[in-house]
């Protein structure tokens, strides 16, 4: 058995490669936790994979961890994922390939071969992030910006009167800042909340129209990320597909050669 690892800023999710095929995702949040508690729901003995391979955005700290209990638990050496010049029919458009999120290129790579030609990956995630490929496997580049709660804490942390309006409303009984009601907010919780879900929906649309122009096509669109449902339902965009593990089917391309 192979286990796929996907550590992003604030979750980390699993998968098994089994026979070839990927086990559904499985996901928790590590941010702001303690790590006891989420590695003892990763690192189980009943696993003991014969290989391990990790995308991680995490940073180094989380690196070192999953590779110490990884060793200490299965006797197992992670193989980390890197980005690369090219990898499964396409080619990166970074002059520097290192800069580019490991993250990115894998559900780059993903979508390319789901798409079987051009594509386009909106990631809403923390951070949100767009990348394009064409038909022939080139890579476009891609945009990063702020995700949807990101947004929100920064409205909230550099504001005084904003953050204390939404803190008084957000207490009130029946109060929601889900971004489900409607897309005018008659209260200044939900108006943040809305605004930050359109903003991210928004530069996702126009991405999209720039790299059907860059393509002289209509790309496969993909949607990914924790806030993926919610930025599709006021997206202009119609055809789209949101696939939650989008970053663990790149890592089970890679598995697979």
């Amino acid at each position: 058995m192979i286990l796929l690892l996907d550590i992003g800023n604030t979750t980390l999710k699993w998968a098994q490669l089994l026979d070839g095929a990927l086990t559904p995702q499985q996901l928790l949040v590590h941010r702001d936790a303690d790590p006891q508690v989420w590695m003892k729901a990763l690192f189980r003995e009943r696993f003991r994979p014969a290989r391990l391979l990790v995308a991680n955005v995490a940073g180094i700290e989380m690196q070192e961890r999953i590779a110490a209990e990884a060793q200490r638990l299965w006797q197992v050496e992670p193989q980390f994922a890197v980005v690369a010049a090219v990898a499964q029919g396409v080619t990166h458009a970074y002059r520097d390939v290192a800069a580019h999120g490991v993250d990115r290129w894998l559900a780059t790579i993903a979508a390319y071969r789901l798409a079987g030609g051009a594509a386009c990956v909106v990631d809403a995630g923390t951070a949100m992030t767009v990348d394009g490929v064409d038909a022939k496997g080139l890579h476009l580049g891609g945009l990063i910006l702020p995700g949807v709660q990101m947004m929100i804490d920064a409205l909230f942390g550099r504001t005084a009167d904003i953050a204390r309006q939404a803190r008084r409303i957000s207490a009130m009984p029946g109060a929601d800042a889900s971004g489900a009601a409607g897309l005018l907010a008659t209260d200044t919780a939900q108006a943040v909340a809305n605004g930050a879900v359109l903003a991210v929906a928004a530069v996702a649309d126009r991405a999209i129209v720039e790299v059907s122009r860059r393509v002289s096509a209509e790309p496969r669109v993909f949607l990914t990320g924790g806030d993926a449902e919610r930025v599709s339902k006021v997206m202009q965009t119609s055809t789209l597909q949101i696939v939650p593990d989008l970053v663990l089917q790149g890592l089970a391309l890679l598995a697979r050669t």
